[in-house]
């Protein structure tokens, strides 16, 4: 009774021309309280939370894969707080472009438990076009964005080597890997696909992965990602300070603004 009685007080709101820049408001707010939109920094995005919340549960030495490296901040981050608790973690850095790999290099270089590899993580190897808007550019992308294409600044292309998860640890002698993580610019879902038999084996204890306005151009949806972990992970959207479980997918999900997902291997 009381829902029907709220529901007829706020019809004439609803819906009505006139509020709709207070509606718009509070869209914003809202998505912003949500996390949608929040990777200005790793605080705000929740990955540097992920990495402490990992710290506490996962073995020694950590094994990190990170897809998409760009100039190594994710890796020094990793390094420090998985480095932390006295055994230094054993990181494999992927970027396929050679101009960002040569700042990759120039920042991690020395250290020895991180290794550099100038090829990007996809379905299967051979070779993309990666499309940029400046060199050393995190937003380089295999997908020729409209929102980068549409703007001023070079329009740079090059060719680079992809490599896929499972051919990587077949040939590296790599049976387990603790966090996979993938911020490839729209390409996550193809580089998941190529981590399909570690996947398939349990081998590959938790994953995060980023999802937003590169998977338009992708022509991927969130949807894709539900049903290819969903059958062995518990799959969450990332907060600045915990985890906000998905359980069943929705519509409601297809929210096209960069944020950050993380999904935990299911333990029978």
């Amino acid at each position: 009774m009381l829902k029907k009685f709220l529901k007829f007080l706020s019809a004439p709101f609803l819906g009505n021309k006139y509020l709709q820049w207070f509606y718009s408001g509070l869209f914003f707010v809202s998505l912003k309280g949500m996390n949608f939109g929040g990777g200005s920094s790793y605080d705000e995005s929740g990955e540097s939370w992920v990495l402490k919340m990992m710290a506490q549960k996962i073995s020694e030495p950590a094994i990190i894969f990170d897809g998409g490296a760009n100039r190594g901040n994710y890796a020094l981050m990793a390094d420090k707080i998985l480095g932390g608790r006295g055994t230094a973690p054993q990181i494999y850095c992927f970027e396929p472009s050679a101009e960002t790999f040569s700042l990759l290099g120039k920042n991690l270089g020395e250290r020895k438990n991180i290794r550099l590899i100038n090829q990007g993580l996809g379905e299967r190897a051979g070779s993309l076009t990666l499309y940029s808007n400046a060199k050393g550019s995190g937003l380089a992308s295999v997908y020729n964005r409209e929102l980068l294409a549409s703007g001023s600044g070079p329009h740079l292309t090059e060719q680079v080597g992809i490599i896929s998860v499972d051919d990587f640890c077949t040939r590296n002698k790599i049976g387990h890997i603790d966090l996979l993580k993938l911020d490839t610019e729209g390409h996550e879902l193809a580089a998941l696909r190529g981590a399909a038999q570690m996947i398939a084996r349990g081998a590959v204890a938790n994953i995060q992965f980023e999802f937003g306005g590169t998977d338009i151009d992708a022509g991927v949806y969130f949807r894709d990602f539900y049903r290819l972990l969903s059958p062995r992970y518990r799959i969450f959207r990332i907060l600045k300070n915990g985890l906000r479980p998905i359980n069943k997918y929705s519509e409601w999900d297809e929210i096209f603004i960069t944020t950050n997902y993380y999904a935990e291997l299911k333990r029978n």
